[in-house]
């Protein structure tokens, strides 16, 4: 059946079957609906749209073709839904020649090479898609292809469960992949791409592989139970952010042979190689990140490259917390937490004869270890979380709060400890108080100081905003809310101006997309209540009605810590506070005009207080 020049055909409930050529073939400006069709037995691809020929396509279902499944090469509007594809001798859907797609609910079964490849500047967008038993890749994106892909799942492929290569740059959203004997996702070849809010299970090779020259980007990823790395990066950069790996067959993450990495709030757990292994030549940055349960050393370094490791735990590791075994002064390590490790930590730099210097980390030690780098010395009283927070200008109500709540949670982890049982505690707090105040700084530290005591895993800070939380389509906002509210799992989710996910309830007519957000933080509250918390930031008037917008919230934040605005005084502090970070002095009849002009600022709800006093001073800095 041919389709072409502005030739148009609707087809419903029809059959094409054995076609020695195409089964559907449209090319010039032809146009075709097809509703409730089938095609199958063809000896070439069963369905091509090509030069500006275009497409509407519902419940067509292609079988058991020599060839390709669906052929897309053409800049008109295409748009398959509820369709499949189920046994190919080549790719289900191949899409080339930047044609742009509309792929909704498409079901790819035994197709050959490919389930679905987009190549050659293709785009478009594919939703809630999948693709199974594929002799091949189950989604690969070449040679420029830019598409979007949302909810994708695919399984039991004998290569990669995603592929991208030759600077392709697409963007996977919600992908699952399952069960593959290569990578889950497998990056080369000077690929881009970026995936957010994925699974990986059960792949035969590496959860996630980022190899010669690709440069991706990762958020929110769950690797489990790969046979080998769960994350591989070789002569490629990667930047993993809010993932979890756990369960690896080796490493769980592995940078290579010129390699780079830049990991943020990542666990990597139960691995039966270590947590994190820099190879020779490999380079990067890890940042409150926790390492724990891995077979061998938490974090391993044995390249001589630069390094930066902050603001980590490495813990009950079956080796050393973090081990060095070539010394090297481009080793940064700053805030690491180490504790419960099988050996001790050992760390350092080249001496004058070429022998490396051991080093262990105070915290990992037992009482006969070795002293601790004077790096980890000096860092234990400046960056200690209480003493930075003691050390903040101001705000004497707000420390002594949170420290009356330190107690409390080491009383109960004492009283664990001796064999009694916990008091009960209010975990979720609400920080009331105008902008400016400190309220972002004080939840980081409070997160430190749990993580420090063992009441949170690893005390990290995930702040929101009510966009962060809400989507705009029903049933959206559930999904959304608890994607994030995961990503805190262990940590501190910090909710920003919370007061507006309660706003506009009692007006309008439409659906209350905050309350939903509202109701399902509730939910997710009780059931991790042991592993999350909670603080809700605001106007001290907005906040109280905040609370009385849901019968569970009072309960759920039985406790308010108040953020007064700061006196003129520690306005002018705050300030000299900058001058001294930025090498100024502030004169002090300096000091005194500005003292006078914080005291007849307006206190409205345009005064920012600390951030107020730093826009001065980039204003008398521009001035000089």
């Amino acid at each position: 059946m041919v389709i072409a020049e502005h030739g148009e055909l609707v087809m419903r409930a029809c059959a094409v079957r054995d076609a020695g050529g195409n089964g559907i073939c449209l090319n010039g400006h032809g146009r075709i609906t097809v509703t409730d069709s089938t095609v199958t037995g063809t000896a070439k691809p069963a369905v091509a749209v090509e030069q500006h020929a275009g497409a509407v396509a519902t419940r067509l279902a292609v079988s058991d073709v020599a060839g390709i499944g669906f052929y897309l090469a053409s800049s008109g509007n295409i748009l398959l839904e509820d369709s499949s594809v189920t046994g190919a001798g080549a790719e289900g859907v191949f899409t080339a020649e930047s044609c742009a797609p509309v792929l909704r609910r498409f079901q790819l079964r035994r197709t050959r090479e490919h389930g679905y490849l987009f190549t050659g500047q293709a785009a478009g967008t594919a939703e809630d898609c999948e693709a199974r038993d594929v002799v091949g890749v189950g989604i690969g994106v070449a040679d420029r292809g830019t598409t979007e892909i949302t909810r994708a799942a695919v399984s039991a492929c004998t290569g990669a469960g995603v592929r991208l290569s030759t600077s392709a740059d697409p963007f996977f959203r919600r992908l699952h992949v399952v069960g593959c004997d290569g990578a889950a996702i497998e990056a080369a070849d000077g690929a881009l791409g970026r995936f957010e809010n994925v699974e990986l299970e059960r792949c035969g090779r590496n959860g996630v592989a980022v190899l010669t020259g690709a440069r991706t980007s990762i958020t929110g990823a769950s690797v489990r139970g790969t046979a080998g790395a769960g994350v591989l990066v070789r002569e490629a950069t990667l930047s993993l952010t809010d993932c979890e790996i756990a369960e690896s067959g080796g490493d769980g993450v592995l940078v290579d042979s010129a390699g780079e990495i830049a990991a943020v709030r990542c666990l990597v757990r139960n691995g039966k190689g270590s947590g994190f292994l820099f190879g020779v030549g490999s380079s990067g940055t890890l940042e409150e990140s926790e390492f724990t349960a891995n077979n061998a050393d938490g974090i391993g370094v044995q390249s001589e490259l630069s390094i930066r490791i902050a603001d980590c735990l490495v813990r009950d590791n079956h080796g050393s917390g973090l081990r060095q075994t070539r010394g090297s002064t481009a080793l940064q390590v700053l805030d690491l937490r180490s504790t419960g490790n099988a050996t001790r930590d050992a760390y350092g730099s080249v001496s004058a004869s070429g022998a490396t210097t051991a080093t262990t980390a105070t915290t990992a030690a037992p009482a006969a270890a070795a002293p601790a780098p004077q790096q980890q010395q000096e860092r234990g009283a400046a960056n200690d979380p209480i003493s930075e927070l003691n050390a903040l200008v101001g705000l004497e109500g707000v420390k002594r709060e949170v420290n009356s709540l330190v107690n409390l949670n080491l009383m109960a982890k004492r009283r664990v400890e001796a064999g009694l049982s916990a008091p009960p505690m209010a975990r979720h707090l609400v920080f009331a108080g105008a902008p400016g105040t400190g309220k972002t700084t004080v939840a980081r530290l409070y997160g430190t100081v749990l993580a420090d005591l063992g009441v949170l895993r690893s005390g990290h800070l995930v702040e929101v905003a009510r966009a962060d939380l809400v989507a705009q389509v029903i049933g959206g906002t559930a999904i959304k809310t608890t994607e994030v509210f995961n990503t805190a799992l262990g940590g501190v989710l910090f909710i920003d101006e919370a007061y507006t996910l309660a706003a506009g309830q009692g007006g309008g007519t439409g659906p209350d997309f905050g309350r939903e957000a509202i109701d399902t933080l509730l939910k997710l509250m009780e059931d991790h209540r042991e592993d999350v918390v909670v603080i809700a930031a605001g106007y001290s008037r907005e906040m109280a009605e905040f609370l009385r917008a849901n019968p569970g919230m009072e309960s759920r934040f039985s406790r308010t810590v108040e953020f007064e605005n700061y006196s003129a005084d520690e306005l002018v502090t705050i300030v000299r506070s900058h001058c001294k970070r930025h090498d100024y002095r502030l004169d002090e009849s300096a000091a005194e005009v500005l003292t006078d002009y914080f005291e007849r600022i307006p206190k409205d709800g345009t005064f920012c207080n600390g951030r107020t006093s730093r826009k001065v001073f980039e204003v008398m800095a521009d001035r000089q």
